[in-house]
């Protein structure tokens, strides 16, 4: 006979083991001592002549009515010579290797690799670079198979970055999504990088140097208001250091105590914390190692030197920005523009510009890792940093 719904809503549940009703046809309710109830069938597979069961699904998630329905269709499977249990496996494997050839997929793998190259990202642009295919990418294309992608489907979301008046933003996620689809292509996930030629289609844009500021007189009085800063001291001190070094805001803000050699007035950066990839050293000046001391009975129990304790991470480079902001410097002068100051005033000065582009971790295009000496014309710039410092120093007292 037939089951009812009553018949399985209600059946009890064995004491151990599993026990079974039958619906016929070869389809069958198991119910096991945990209470959890199968729909199965049993029956002869056409390829392999031996009795296999096959797991329809799982009570209440499956009724009868749905599970009567499934085992038809596996009995024209049968009848066809087909296995319907190789065939679910097949499905579920078609199913799987779809997912893993997603955009998404590919490039969560893409970038998984390239980040584990610590030699060529930093922890801090390995975050950017995926936010910033989460936040463009993702949301449209990431569920589609990387192969089935075309041009126009790409081009339509730079083009609605552009529109945002985000033009920069939009020839970055170009760069992220064409290194994407040329990683697809050498695994030969996908014929041809559908995005290869799109680059003469973004709006051309224009370089432009962070806010900054060269006038003596008004780097003077700008060090006189950061020395007066009432925020956070570690910010507060980070912006001091700033002018006297002119790193860039992340490898500032990013300065651990084991990298830091008082008796040789050195800061070590390893490659891995570099943007360029090269291990970089900074001579410190004696108003650098002041500043940094002062920070040792509050962080110098932690790795950072400027440690934020609500965190539990380094002070982030936009909490620097928005101190130069309340300082009234918006859009005259930032953290970052303190290497332009300092680049301009060195060379107006006559130091050798070799010695500048070398402190401020700037690599030649023809230059490679093994001909690039981080430690080049180390006495030098020990000796025109600690100029600097005192001539910052003057212009401050002058102010």
């Amino acid at each position: 006979m037939k089951l009812t719904d009553n018949e399985v809503k209600n059946a009890l549940v064995p004491s151990k083991g599993t026990k079974q009703l039958n619906d016929g046809g070869g389809l069958y309710l198991e119910i096991r001592a945990s209470g959890k109830k199968y729909w199965k069938r049993k029956y002869t597979s056409p390829t392999t002549k031996k009795q296999t069961i096959l797991h329809i699904g799982t009570y209440p998630d499956m009724g009868l009515k749905a599970a009567r329905l499934a085992n038809q269709k596996a009995q024209l499977l049968i009848s066809d010579g087909i296995d319907p249990s190789e065939q679910k496996q097949a499905e579920k494997k078609g199913f799987n290797e779809k997912i893993q050839n997603t955009f998404e997929h590919i490039a969560r793998t893409w970038h998984s690799d390239r980040a584990k190259q610590g030699d060529k990202w930093t922890p801090a642009h390995a975050h950017r670079v995926l936010r910033s295919l989460e936040i463009h990418i993702f949301p449209d294309l990431g569920k589609h198979p990387i192969a089935d992608i075309m041009p126009l489907d790409v081009l339509t979301l730079l083009k609605r970055i552009e529109h945002a008046g985000k033009r920069d933003t939009a020839h970055k996620v170009y760069d992220v999504v064409n290194q994407v689809f040329s990683y697809a292509v050498r695994l030969r996930l996908c014929v041809f990088n559908p995005v290869a030629e799109l680059r003469t289609e973004l709006a051309q844009v224009k370089q432009k140097a962070f806010p900054h500021i060269t006038d003596p007189k008004e780097i003077g009085e700008l060090l006189r208001q950061i020395d007066g800063y009432n925020g956070m001291p570690t910010v507060r001190t980070a912006l001091q250091i700033a002018p006297y070094v002119f790193v860039r805001p992340n490898e500032l803000c990013g300065m651990k105590w084991g990298e830091l050699d008082f008796q040789a007035a050195l800061w070590h950066k390893d490659e891995t914390e570099m943007k360029n990839g090269i291990a970089h050293v900074i001579p410190l000046s004696r108003q650098v190692i002041a500043l940094i001391e002062s920070m040792r009975p509050f962080t110098g129990h932690y790795e950072y030197v400027f440690h934020n304790r609500s965190t539990g991470k380094p002070i982030t480079t936009e909490s620097l920005s928005k101190a130069m902001q309340r300082l009234g410097y918006k859009d005259i002068a930032t953290p970052h523009g303190f290497r332009h100051t300092a680049s301009t005033r060195l060379n107006e000065m006559d130091y050798r510009g070799d010695w500048v582009e070398y402190q401020l971790a700037h690599k030649e295009k023809n230059s490679s890792r093994a001909s690039y000496n981080y430690a080049q014309y180390l006495e030098q710039r020990a000796t025109m940093l600690q100029e600097w410092a005192d001539y910052l120093d003057q212009l401050k007292q002058a102010a």
